[in-house]
């Protein structure tokens, strides 16, 4: 069976927010070690952009399915 666009960016969409959840408990656990975060921050700030891409194309994608008003 063939993946469709939505369940494409469904999926993007979960593995973005895992991905997300883990780097935001990676520099948790780094500033209570006492250590530096900056290029841990860095990286959540660039995989949170990505989450927002994902998640604003599976918005616009679920806009285009829903049947027109009338």
């Amino acid at each position: 069976m063939t993946e469709t666009r939505r369940e494409m960016a469904e999926r993007h969409v979960l593995r973005g927010r895992e991905i997300v959840l883990r780097q935001q408990q990676l520099v948790a656990e780094t500033r209570a070690r006492g250590r530096h975060t900056e290029t841990e921050e860095r990286l959540l700030d660039a995989f949170e952009r990505s989450l927002a891409v994902f998640e604003r194309d599976l918005e616009a994608i679920r806009k285009d399915e829903r049947p027109p008003r009338g």
